[in-house]
């Protein structure tokens, strides 16, 4: 198991924080500038924040800002930098998953590790503290692909939390393997999952989908489906899955990821569809990159629409929203390096949120977090852990710059690797 030595984690820093994830002991004042920014002194001791004191900002300019580890909320570790071997050139959906089919055919146990351990080791060092990947799972593949991802989860432990989801055909969780799958997930906390776009036949769907949650149901296992990934039929997908589940009257975790084609329907639609949501607690992930890239393409002019989730609407519904980076240098995606600040400089002008505003940053920084269940949910307060990611700056212009320095602390120590 990989850890760190623990000399040295206490310390402190003067620093901004975006005051909407800051938590100040009896309410003590604060003051905050043009960009929701509060100026703070953090002292932490043995890896827990101790003492948070504000500074006067007249006074005092960090040129520090600082954020706790981030969390990825949707990832792709088994197919990422395969885009040189596997490129898709012509990048569409379409294409993407054809390439992604022949990738399948070379896939080795070895080969999903190497570039398992490449992502978590950049995600370490740009600054994440926990994620969750998607798997592709098949009857064919190699049956050491699961033990050794569980075995590879347990050695970085003490660095990251790490979430699997088997993404695999809806037929498979209606058979045996698939069952036989779910049991391991069980122990472990992992996810079933997915995908769900159209064209489709809505009853064999409906089907599949029922068998799905009451799998789910049974073992009391999460789901995280891909759906309404298209730019065609809005909607189809998450209007079938709303009646199964109304159908079902079964409590699962249901995650929505993608979601993109909603965005196309009226906006009287996308009301009602966001409050059924709500009302089944179904989380969304958002995921403009892949988006952006695949959907709605044209090869003669310059689409206008571009489908993803319709995160503001969404959450004014109180459906809980994270933004996640998807697939990394891979045939649906052939960008990317596992950089919360990657994602967000491309994230925050595409989705046109502001980061100065408490809603729009939690879809970045705090909802991931709830997503994943975990203990900490990125707020930081007196007896939360010296998470922390510190970026040289004094305003969000640096932050999402695409290029800065940062430094990342993991449980008060300076993370060199």
């Amino acid at each position: 198991m990989l850890s760190l030595n623990n000399l040295n984690n206490s310390g402190s820093i003067k620093a901004f924080i975006p005051r909407s994830l800051l938590i100040l002991r009896n309410n003590i004042n604060v003051k905050v500038n043009s960009e929701g920014f509060a100026a703070v002194e953090i002292v932490w001791e043995n890896g827990m924040v101790t003492s948070i004191n504000p500074l006067e900002i007249n006074n005092t300019k960090p040129k520090k800002i600082l954020f706790p580890r981030f969390v990825e909320s949707h990832s792709h570790f088994d197919k990422s930098f395969t885009w040189l071997n596997f490129p898709n050139l012509k990048s569409n959906y379409e294409n993407a998953l054809s390439v992604n089919l022949e990738e399948h055919i070379t896939r080795t146990s070895k080969k999903v590790i190497i570039r398992a351990e490449e992502s978590l080791n950049l995600a370490l060092k740009n600054g994440y503290r926990a994620i969750r990947t998607h798997v592709d799972t098949y009857d064919l593949q190699d049956q050491e692909i699961w033990p050794k991802l569980f075995k590879l989860r347990e050695k970085y432990l003490s660095l990251l939390s790490l979430q699997f989801v088997a993404l695999a055909p809806l037929e498979f969780w209606s058979s045996k393997n698939g069952e036989r799958l779910a049991i391991n997930l069980k122990k472990y906390g992992d996810l079933i999952g997915g995908v769900v776009v159209p064209p489709f036949n809505n009853q064999k769907l409906m089907r599949l989908l029922s068998n799905m949650i009451l799998l789910a149901n049974k073992y009391e296992l999460g789901i995280d489906l891909h759906i309404d990934e298209s730019s065609e039929f809005p909607g189809a997908g998450i209007k079938l899955l709303l009646k199964t589940i109304k159908k079902l009257k079964c409590k699962v975790p249901i995650t929505c990821s993608h979601l993109s084609s909603i965005s196309l329907l009226k906006k009287s639609e996308i009301a009602k569809l966001s409050k059924e949501i709500a009302e089944n607690n179904i989380k969304v992930i958002a995921l403009p990159l892949t988006n952006f890239w695949l959907l709605n393409r044209d090869e003669i002019a310059l689409s206008t629409i571009r489908p993803v989730a319709p995160i503001k609407q969404l959450q004014n519904a109180c459906v809980d929203v994270s933004v996640g980076s998807d697939n990394v240098q891979d045939p649906w995606y052939p960008f990317g390096k596992f950089d919360p600040f990657y994602l967000m400089s491309l994230a925050i002008p595409m989705l046109q949120i502001n980061p100065w505003d408490r809603l729009s940053i939690s879809a970045l920084l705090t909802a991931p977090s709830r997503l994943l269940n975990l203990s900490w949910d990125g707020i930081i307060k007196r007896g939360c852990p010296a998470d922390f990611v510190i970026v040289y700056g004094k305003s969000w212009a640096d932050v999402i710059s695409g290029n800065i320095k940062k430094e990342v602390l993991i449980k008060g120590e300076y993370y060199n690797k």
